[in-house]
């Protein structure tokens, strides 16, 4: 990510810091949705005793909604802003965040799945470009699966927003792996895809881990 995106991101996220302080608002997101967004995302899969990865983790609260439904996990955050991760670090002490740029940085190990809540909504100098780097890799660092959410065009306009084509981001997914699902059932305004690491399919062209659901 360029300089300057980092300082868009790191200027929007601390100004609402600075306003609301540890609350949903301050990542941008509607009061009692958070719940609603996080269920959709964990729909990808059975994470129980799994190795989780939240690609801009904001408070770790993603981490702390696992917990309250008895879903153990060894989850890692990883948040541009320290001030988050500072927070995070005091709210859930027994998990594991770091200070990074995911695109950029290499941050090391390999995980079960990887999410990514609200981190493709606010406008820098190539959107496009952002989603594909860090899509790619969390493809690369996960071996099961990863899901990600995105801000409908049907969304009410704002332009500090980017509001991607569903289509577009179905399509890119596709490039990475044949098994792919987008969910627009949660929300009106947002949806989010699941892509999955295991893609064989069978002579009947159904994939093979299908068979084992």
């Amino acid at each position: 990510m360029k300089p300057a995106d980092r300082d868009i991101l790191k200027n929007y996220y601390g100004d609402k810091l600075k306003t609301y302080g540890h609350d949903t608002r301050s990542l941008g997101w509607i009061p009692g949705a958070r719940d609603v967004r996080f269920g959709a995302l964990t729909a990808i899969g059975d994470l129980q005793g799994c190795s989780v990865l939240d690609v801009g983790c904001g408070f770790g609260d993603l981490y702390g909604y696992l917990c309250r439904r008895g879903i153990n996990v060894d989850y890692t955050g990883i948040d541009i802003n320290p001030d988050f991760i500072r927070i995070a670090r005091e709210a859930y002490p027994d998990a594991r965040f770091m200070v990074a740029d995911f695109e950029e940085d290499d941050i090391g190990g390999d995980f079960d799945w990887a999410f990514a809540a609200g981190i493709f909504t606010i406008k820098i100098s190539d959107n496009r470009r952002f989603i594909k780097n860090t899509l790619n890799k969390m493809f690369k660092v996960c071996n099961r699966g990863l899901a990600a959410d995105f801000l409908s065009p049907s969304a009410l306009g704002n332009d500090a927003y980017w509001q991607c084509p569903p289509e577009d981001v179905l399509k890119f997914c596709r490039s990475l792996s044949k098994r792919a699902v987008l969910r627009a059932d949660y929300m009106s305004t947002e949806y989010c895809i699941y892509l999955y690491k295991d893609d064989m399919a069978d002579e009947r062209n159904v994939f093979e881990s299908n068979e084992k659901m």
